[in-house]
């Protein structure tokens, strides 16, 4: 008689027999994010885009006249957010708010677990966004600001598996905290890979999404770097689902390669700080 499969194997096992519901993303917010990539984005194609969905528009709006963005007159028009913000800030909020509204669940436990991740994923977005910026790459911020809000949505894919086998009544008793955490550290980074192709996103943000631990790193890839010191600094702030004080964040391969010194780190954190006392609780996208 053989024994009883781990809750890891119970997770795999579910998602090798496409016994899952996969995450869908707002194809709205898809299609701004493709055509802000594009050489010459059509800005009033992304206007029409973003009209064509009334809760899209009402957070951008709302969003455009937060105290975040400290406008001195009120946006009453996605393209005068556009105009005020520029369309690359627009664009991390469209993708902002269709990304969070994955990371709930009708489970008590199991939605304060991935509103923790969704402050995780933010918080990173937020960091990774700040560094590209400081350290003199304008031109990868709004990458950074994508990859980092993502780069760990295996996790999500994972307690969206754990969220059904609960409902299926396929395990008897709820899984510890610990095993959680165990399924989504040893499991997110295939998967969420996988997830990025079924979205059809762009290769650069999935190898982020499989390889933003992997070693050896990839020294020379800038968006990688920013996202991965990015991670490390929420996780050392407690921004997500554990805190690590030990980190010298200094003191990593990743704060070196972008040749960033303590006082940097330091304003990083600073940053952060700030952002969860407003940004990283209502959700708001990087100035």
């Amino acid at each position: 008689m053989g024994s009883a499969p781990s809750f890891i194997e119970i997770v795999e096992n579910r998602i090798a027999g496409n016994r899952v519901r996969l995450p869908v993303f707002n194809a709205t917010a898809i299609r701004v994010q493709q055509e802000v990539g594009q050489e010459d984005p059509d800005l009033r194609l992304i206007e029409r885009l973003i009209v064509s969905d009334q809760a899209l528009t009402a957070e951008v709006l709302r969003f455009s006249n937060s105290s975040f963005y400290k406008g001195l007159s009120q946006v009453t028009s996605v393209r005068t957010a556009i105009v005020r913000l520029g369309i690359n800030e627009v664009a991390n909020i469209v993708m902002m708010v269709a990304h969070e509204n994955q990371f709930r669940s009708k489970d008590p436990f199991l939605n304060g677990v991935m509103r923790k991740l969704w402050c995780h994923a933010l918080g990173t977005a937020m960091a990774a966004h700040w560094l590209t910026r400081h350290c003199g790459l304008p031109g990868v911020a709004h990458e950074a600001f994508f990859a980092g809000l993502l780069h760990d949505v295996g996790k999500l894919f994972i307690l969206t598996v754990i969220d059904d086998i609960q409902h299926s009544g396929e395990l008897s008793v709820k899984p510890p905290v610990a095993l959680l955490m165990e399924a989504m550290d040893d499991l997110h980074a295939t998967h969420g890979y996988a997830l990025m192709h079924h979205w059809n996103l762009p290769e650069k943000y999935s190898r982020v999404v499989r390889d933003h631990h992997a070693e050896p790193m990839e020294a020379e890839n800038h968006l990688m770097m920013s996202v991965r010191l990015a991670n490390l600094t929420c996780h050392k702030m407690g921004i997500g689902l554990r805190q690590n004080l030990t980190l010298m964040l200094a003191a990593t391969a990743e704060a070196s390669e972008l040749h960033l010194s303590e006082i940097d780190i330091a304003r990083l954190e600073i940053m952060l700080e700030d952002s969860q006392a407003f940004g990283l609780k209502e959700s708001q996208a990087p100035k």
